[in-house]
């Protein structure tokens, strides 16, 4: 049996990681007034050099935070953080996150835009009133009590939730299958201040061969040791519990490879 060490370095995060809620800030449905906004006409180009967030557009105000943006299934979606260190964004953070602010609203520059009913009839943007906007210039995100597009509203907790656990239980599997099928027998693992390390036996060629040749022998001539057929009761009981505790403990440390890789890709 040869033993070996593998290292797993850690992902360093050039800052540490900050809590966010998360909003759709914008989406093609028609506001409250008849307008619409082409999704895939945002330039945000400025807004991520001042990535402003305010409360109810009231740019005379110091911002309450600050937004990462990007267009997903059609929709644009911004993570705030808040500066806890502003009582008045501490406030408005708590009101969100409680469910008492949920919504958020978009300023920007039209670039390109024409009346709806200009629009082609067949034009899936085609309507009586309001503008179209096939270009803007998303120069400020706000936090507010009523929104103009009523789909702007805070995303659920649970989606997101919900993309962890299925990317954490695809992690556990993938490593479960690699780990089990060439490293069966995971010695230990421990976790230092910049790594993972993983403490491995695997059996070498020779010792392979020979487990081979063995089972080989057993098969042809039913082959079985007096030993092995006067194990009493008590025996067996005692190797089930040691097999328990071995998938017990290889259970553990496939959750902490998994912890691992989760930490890695969410660094």
């Amino acid at each position: 049996m040869h033993f070996y060490t593998y290292q797993m370095k850690k992902a360093k995060s050039k800052k540490k990681a900050t809590e966010t809620v998360s909003f759709v800030a914008s989406t093609a449905t028609p506001d409250r007034y008849g307008d619409v906004i082409d999704q895939s006409g945002w330039n945000t180009e400025a807004y991520n050099r001042n990535p402003v967030v305010l409360l109810n557009h009231d740019s005379s105000q110091l911002p309450i935070g600050k937004g990462n943006v990007h267009v997903r299934d059609g929709k644009l979606v911004i993570d705030v953080q808040f500066d806890d260190q502003d009582p008045k964004a501490q406030e408005v953070k708590r009101k969100a996150q409680n469910g008492f602010m949920n919504a958020v609203s978009v300023g920007f520059r039209p670039l390109e835009s024409k009346e709806r009913y200009n629009l082609p009839k067949d034009n899936k943007y085609y309507g009586t009133k309001g503008t179209y906007f096939s270009k803007a210039e998303l120069l400020e995100v706000s936090i507010v009590t009523i929104p103009a597009n009523g789909e702007a509203t805070m995303l659920e907790q649970r989606y997101f939730n919900d993309l962890k656990t299925s990317m954490v239980d695809e992690i556990k599997s993938i490593i479960k299958d690699e780990f089990e099928n060439q490293f069966k027998h995971i010695l230990n693992v421990k976790e230092e201040d910049d790594k993972y390390i993983i403490e491995f036996a695997k059996a070498g060629p020779s010792e392979e061969i020979e487990e081979e040749e063995l089972s080989e022998e057993i098969e042809e001539d039913g082959y079985k040791e007096d030993e092995e057929e006067s194990k009493d009761l008590e025996e067996e009981s005692t190797e089930e519990m040691e097999l328990e505790d071995e998938e017990e403990e290889k259970k553990n440390y496939i959750d902490t490879l998994t912890e691992a890789f989760a930490y890695i890709i969410n660094s």
